[in-house]
């Protein structure tokens, strides 16, 4: 069946499918814009006695508010306050109707259904799902304050955790503030590995946190502590500094170096300074 209902603007981009998990930033928001709109119940989330409405995307949800109002700590007051403007409609959109829905922005109807289903789910003591679904439970768990929720995803991610590439698997804890214990194995794991951390893996984790990891690397690595300054990393005997050029061009993308035979000279110290060049009165290097 339809019935006419308030609409809400784009949503999100979803958690479920691949690895690719890039959701937005901050809190899943509410939608105070109205303008009219279809929407269309859910079949199996509109349920009989349910007396909390949630609309995403043209899809309406009734619900049951006890699991939202016995645990979550956000759901009821995560709106973009901010806004006077919008505090009319904000107000009036209490969930209570058909009518006056709770409107969410930044979750699909399939997140909130992989959500809801963690409550209703049929088999009792059987949760099988994708480990793509548990990080999307992680996900709106982490947002909307539900601690029972967020420990029992992070138990089940704990268990399939070969499943998802590592380097992921500690943004993603790390986005989602899993407890250290989550996290030290894995880092640990990274920084232990014979393979050095790729590009690709970089970028993912970002700067900070990579330079972390490449720290406690040469820490790991280090014959030599020099304290508070940090591991000490020399050369293997026999490398000069010249001999790491070519392997520092192909990795910096940079042109060769130019040889003595270029006009270089080495100081007594091993540092190539260029020689100094006289042509008439002009000096140039």
């Amino acid at each position: 069946m339809l019935s006419p209902l308030l609409g809400r603007l784009p949503n999100g981009g979803g958690l479920h499918g691949s690895f690719n998990f890039n959701g937005s930033e901050g809190s899943p928001r509410r939608d105070a814009k109205e303008r009219p709109r279809w929407v269309i119940k859910h079949e199996k989330y509109y349920m009989v006695g349910g007396d909390l409405f949630v609309l995403i995307d043209d899809v309406l949800f009734k619900i049951h508010s006890y699991f939202f109002k016995r645990e979550a700590r956000n759901f009821f007051e995560d709106a973009p306050t901010d806004n006077a403007a919008l505090a009319p409609a904000l107000k009036d959109a209490d969930g209570r109707s058909e009518e006056k829905p709770i409107r969410i922005l930044d979750v699909t109807v399939k997140e909130f259904e992989q959500f809801l289903w963690v409550f209703y789910n049929p088999l009792y003591s059987i949760y099988d799902a994708p480990i793509a679904s548990w990080f999307s439970i992680l996900k709106l768990a982490h947002h909307w304050d539900f601690p029972v929720v967020k420990g029992f995803a992070l138990r089940e991610l704990k268990r399939r955790e070969q499943e998802v590439p590592l380097v992921t698997c500690i943004r993603l804890y790390q986005d989602y503030e899993a407890p250290p214990e989550y996290l030290v194995p894995l880092y640990g794991e990274l920084c232990a590995r014979d393979l050095t951390p790729t590009e690709d893996e970089a970028m993912e984790l970002g700067f900070d946190r990579m330079y972390r990891v490449f720290k406690a690397r040469e820490f790991l690595r280090s014959p030599v502590d020099a304290g508070k300054e940090g591991p000490l990393c020399p050369l293997p005997e026999g490398v000069t500094e010249q001999a790491m050029y070519p392997m520092i061009e192909e990795i910096f993308g940079l042109p060769p170096y130019p040889s003595i035979d270029d006009g270089y000279e080495q100081d007594g110290g091993g540092n190539s300074h260029p020689q100094d060049n006289i042509v008439g009165e002009f000096r140039y290097w």
